[in-house]
């Protein structure tokens, strides 16, 4: 379900207030287009701004065993099997 406001535009505050599954989930439920939209509300990062932290009240293993997986992890186990060479 993607909130909209009563014009047709996407619900940027509400949206942003979503719990971090549901966020992900609508975030993936938009258009091209409500994809372009939301983004172009971010500001410009111009070097200054640090990176934000998310709360979440799981560990790192219950996120794998949800099916997450360490990118550093991930990316060995995708370049041995390409065949790929560290550089």
């Amino acid at each position: 379900m993607v909130f909209l406001k009563e014009d047709g535009n996407l619900d940027i505050e509400r949206i942003n207030q979503l719990p971090i599954e549901e966020y992900m989930k609508m975030i993936g439920e938009l258009s091209d287009e409500q994809l372009i939209q939301y983004d172009s509300t971010f500001p410009k990062n111009d070097g200054t701004q640090h990176t934000t932290p998310i709360m979440v009240d799981y560990t790192l293993e219950d996120e794998i065993k949800r099916g997450g997986v360490i990118l550093k992890d991930y990316l060995k186990e995708k370049m041995k099997k390409y065949g790929i060479e560290k550089r």
